[in-house]
C-alpha cells in the first residue's frame, strides 16, 4: 500500500506546466514524483513520459527501482524491457509508457516530443541539455538537492509557468529513524548550542540536506560523502593510492575498497618527513602493496623504482591531457564512504574546491591545496575505473 506523505500531498497541489522540486535529503521528492507519474500513466491512454538523469547506471538503482517498487505495490501489470541492460522502458496497460534516459548513454537529440519529462537531479546536467529535453514537453518536473545555485534558479524558477516547491525531511513522515538521526547529525556537527557556527562545512550540509536551502559553500568539488565507523566485513580491497610528499606536504596512502555499489576510502599513511625507506617499512607493516597495487604519481620515478625493488607492488599512474579533471569526474561518479579514522582524508574532501580568478569567477580546475590524499585516490580510481586517451602505466 502506498503511503501518502506530506511531500506527496504538497506536490499534488501544484498546477503549472513546470514543477520545480528543491529538497533536502530524505524529503521523498523523487519517490513522490514517481508515484504521481505512475498514477497518471495507469489512467491516461497512449501518453509518452520520459525520466532523465545524468547517468543511466545510477538511475537503475534509484528512480527505476522506485518506479518498479510502486508498480508492484499498486499491482499494475506492465510490459518491461531493458530493465537490466539497455534503455529501460515500462509500458502500461493503457498503452502509455515511461522511457528512462541516461545522458551518459542516450543521444536524445533536440526537441524531444513528449507528454511529460521528469529530470531527476537536474543540477547534474547542463542547461542546454535541459532546454533540448523539455522545450516540446507538455509538462515538466525537475528535482534537485540545492548544493549551490545553478541554472534552475535563474532560468526556470522565475518563469510564470513554474511552480516552485521546497521540501525537507520533515515532509516525509515515513523516513527511518536511522536516516533522520543522520540528517540531524549535520546540525549537531555544524552548530554550537547557541546557534553559532562550529563547522562551516557541516553547517552548510545542514542547510542543504537538512533544511533544503541553497548551499553557501560555493565550489566544493565533493559535495556529498558519507562516513562509516570502519571498513565493513565483505568489502573488497581494490588497491591503494599514493601521493609523495616530504617537508611541507605529507606522503599520503589511502586504501580503496568496493562495498555493494559504494567506494570506501581508508586512510593508511598521512605524514611529512617520510623517506622512501620509511614508506617501505610502513607498507610492509600494514600489508600495503603486497596483494594489490599501489598507484602513485609518475612524477617520482626514482622513488617508485626504489619502493618496487623492496618488493612492494607499485605502479606509476601516467597523466594524459586533462587527467586531473578526468579523475575528479570519475571520483564524483562514485558513492564515496570514508572511514571515521581517516581524519585527513575527510578534511581534504570537505575543503577541496574549484579555483577562482581574481574577480571571483570559478575556473574549471581545482585549487592545488588540500589534495594530497585526494591526488593518490584519484590515481587509483583512474586506474580502476577508466583512463583517458594517452594515459597508461608502466610496470
Amino acid at each position: 500500500m502506498i503511503k501518502a506523505t506530506t511531500a506527496l500531498n504538497k506536490i499534488c497541489a501544484l498546477k503549472k506546466r513546470i514543477w520545480c522540486l528543491q529538497g533536502s535529503q530524505g524529503a521523498a521528492k523523487t519517490y513522490s514524483a514517481c508515484i504521481i507519474i505512475i498514477d497518471l500513466l495507469a489512467q491516461e491512454k497512449n501518453k509518452e513520459y520520459y525520466i532523465v538523469s545524468s547517468e543511466l547506471s545510477k538511475m537503475r538503482d534509484t528512480v527505476l527501482k522506485d518506479c518498479l517498487n510502486i508498480i508492484d505495490q499498486l499491482g499494475i501489470k506492465c510490459k518491461m524491457t531493458g530493465i537490466d541492460f539497455g534503455s529501460p522502458k515500462i509500458v502500461f496497460p493503457t498503452g502509455s509508457f515511461i522511457r528512462f534516459i541516461g545522458l551518459d548513454k542516450d543521444d536524445v537529440g533536440k526537441g524531444l516530443r513528449s507528454d511529460l519529462v521528469y529530470v531527476n537531479e537536474a543540477n547534474k546536467i547542463n542547461f542546454e541539455s535541459y532546454r533540448e529535453l523539455t522545450s516540446r514537453a507538455k509538462r515538466v518536473i525537475i528535482d534537485f538537492n540545492p548544493n549551490v545555485e545553478f541554472w534552475a534558479h535563474k532560468e526556470v524558477i522565475p518563469r510564470d509557468d513554474c511552480d516552485f516547491l521546497k521540501l525537507t525531511f520533515l515532509d516525509n513522515e515515513y523516513l527511518s529513524k536511522e536516516e533522520t538521526a543522520e540528517i540531524l547529525r549535520y546540525k549537531t556537527k555544524g552548530y554550537n548550542d547557541d546557534g553559532s557556527i562550529k563547522s562551516e562545512y557541516w553547517a552548510n550540509k545542514w542547510q542543504v540536506y537538512g533544511l533544503g536551502n541553497t548551499g553557501g559553500i560555493e565550489g566544493v568539488i565533493f559535495e556529498s560523502f558519507k562516513e562509516i565507523d570502519q571498513v565493513p566485513e565483505g568489502a573488497r580491497l581494490l588497491g591503494h593510492g599514493m601521493d609523495f610528499g616530504y617537508t611541507n606536504d605529507p606522503t599520503a596512502i589511502t586504501s580503496v575498497y568496493k562495498y555493494n555499489d559504494s567506494i570506501i576510502l581508508d586512510e593508511e599513511v598521512y605524514s611529512t618527513g617520510l623517506l622512501n625507506s620509511d614508506i617501505i617499512r610502513l607498507c610492509k607493516q600494514r600489508s600495503i602493496g603486497t596483494a594489490l597495487y599501489i598507484y602513485a604519481d609518475a612524477a617520482e620515478p626514482k622513488s617508485i623504482a626504489e619502493i618496487k625493488r623492496a618488493g612492494i607492488r607499485v605502479l606509476p599512474a601516467k597523466k594524459g591531457a586533462d587527467s586531473i579533471n578526468f579523475g575528479i569526474g570519475l571520483m564524483q561518479e562514485q558513492d564515496i564512504i570514508i572511514t571515521k579514522r581517516s581524519k585527513n582524508v575527510i578534511k581534504e574532501f570537505q575543503s577541496y574546491t574549484w579555483a577562482k580568478t581574481k574577480t571571483g569567477e570559478r575556473l574549471n580546475k581545482p585549487t592545488d591545496i588540500n589534495n594530497h590524499a585526494i591526488d593518490g585516490i584519484r590515481y587509483c580510481i583512474m586506474e580502476l575505473f577508466g583512463k583517458p586517451k594517452g594515459v597508461y602505466h608502466v610496470s
